[in-house]
């Protein structure tokens, strides 16, 4: 989602919230921009239930500071508070975000999480399998890429993956990476 494609009325709602949940939304989150593969529906279904606040208005506001976060990194400080001025939130709902002044506690808490053994890369190789057989059998059969990661501490993992789901993979790639240097190179102004 793109901050300015958020309607009013939900723009409306993130800066009506109840003052006491504000906090606890931006924790989830910044949560939710860090690499994990849990399952966190449960939490906002006991926090729907805790706060008696419907489970569809939690998502909505959940969304909308997860772009906020986003948001914020690829701005400067000024930008991010004259945008966010000008797409209609509020100046006391602005001004309680507690960005402004954290700006490299907030990056280096989501750089850190980011950090894992895939960052010591030691080689990667590919190739492809093709099966060289009638062309009925090949639309049955897809031809495949393997890819043979190994890292610096001598562990290897082999992944065998679709055409289709590997140009997908590059793409997607490419794009973070593209994001990443956006990212850097807004960081260091």
């Amino acid at each position: 989602m793109n901050i300015q494609e958020v309607p009013k009325s939900v723009i409306n709602l993130v800066c009506e919230f109840p003052d006491e949940f504000k906090s606890k939304m931006l924790k989830m989150a910044l949560i939710a921009n860090q690499p994990t593969a849990q399952d966190r529906s449960k939490i906002l279904a006991n926090f729907s239930n805790d706060s008696s606040i419907p489970k569809e208005q939690i998502y909505e506001v959940l969304g909308v500071y997860i772009t906020l976060v986003r948001f914020f990194l690829e701005t400067s400080d000024n930008e991010f508070n004259s945008r966010l001025l000008e797409i209609g939130f509020t100046s006391e709902f602005i001004e309680n975000l507690p960005f402004i002044g954290n700006r490299d506690e907030i990056v280096n808490n989501l750089l850190h999480n980011f950090n894992t053994d895939f960052g010591k890369l030691s080689s990667l190789k590919w190739k492809i399998d093709i099966s060289l057989s009638n062309s009925a059998l090949l639309k049955k059969i897809p031809t495949s890429i393997i890819l043979c990661l190994t890292l610096k501490n001598n562990n290897k993992y082999t992944i065998e993956v679709e055409g289709k789901t590997f140009h997908k993979l590059r793409f997607n790639i490419a794009l973070i990476l593209k994001e990443l240097t956006l990212l850097k190179s807004n960081f260091c102004k």
